[in-house]
């Protein structure tokens, strides 16, 4: 489906590295096939983690953005908000999704991938923007609208089991989604984490057995439909 050189791929992730989490192994395979990827980071921010007390600022996460994209092959990205990391749900939901509005006027992507909610709450604030904004309109035919992990979704109160579900193959590409998130070193956690380098690939390969493969990147449909 993405081999075509004709997609139009957009990336909506609430936070600098969830790009790489869900949608990595589609990013680097977009480009490669020739396709025009676009992701859409909505908020990075000066943060002081719990995991390791350290201040991180907004041009590190940006930094760390651009050189995981670069070893995707992606170079066309936007952030939205430098000063909304974990804020997104003080901000009027209306200011969001116009902006999204904007975005998809402008990309008119063909496929729109938008994260699963979590209990974050920058991720569930995105995800009811999202399904607002990619709401049916008149001329804006988006051939799927499908959801994307993240790691954490295994501490989640509310279940998705009731979507069609994609499958992409990472066989030949999970080295280059793992190298791709040690990019975002600031959000790096120890191997027991679900947000390390180790779990990433732990993730992909529990995802690949699911049908029989070595590692793949797991999808929800949301919306689909053939031209």
């Amino acid at each position: 489906m993405i081999t075509t050189g004709k997609e139009r791929i957009l990336i909506i992730a609430p936070h600098a590295d969830d790009e790489v989490l869900g949608c990595g192994g589609l990013i680097e395979k977009g480009c490669r096939f020739k396709n025009q990827v676009k992701v859409v980071v909505i908020a990075v921010g000066e943060i002081t983690h719990p995991h390791s007390h350290e201040t991180v600022t907004a041009a590190t996460r940006i930094n760390e953005l651009k050189e995981a994209l670069e070893i995707l092959g992606c170079l066309d990205f936007e952030v939205l908000y430098h000063d909304k990391d974990s804020l997104l749900d003080t901000m009027p939901k209306n200011e969001l999704i116009s902006k999204l509005d904007k975005i998809l006027n402008d990309f008119k992507p063909t496929m729109v991938f938008i994260p699963l909610p979590s209990y974050h709450q920058d991720h569930v604030v995105l995800f009811d923007t999202c399904f607002a904004a990619l709401r049916p309109k008149p001329g804006q035919l988006i051939k799927l609208i499908a959801m994307y992990e993240y790691p954490l979704i295994s501490w989640q109160y509310q279940k998705f089991w009731n979507t069609g579900e994609l499958y992409l193959d990472l066989s030949n590409t999970i080295q280059m989604k793992v190298d791709s998130f040690l990019k975002h070193k600031s959000q790096r956690r120890p191997p027991n984490h679900l947000i390390s380098p180790e779990s990433v690939k732990k993730w992909a390969e529990m995802r690949g057995l699911e049908i029989g493969l070595p590692y793949a990147e797991k999808y929800y449909i949301l919306r689909s439909h053939i031209l």
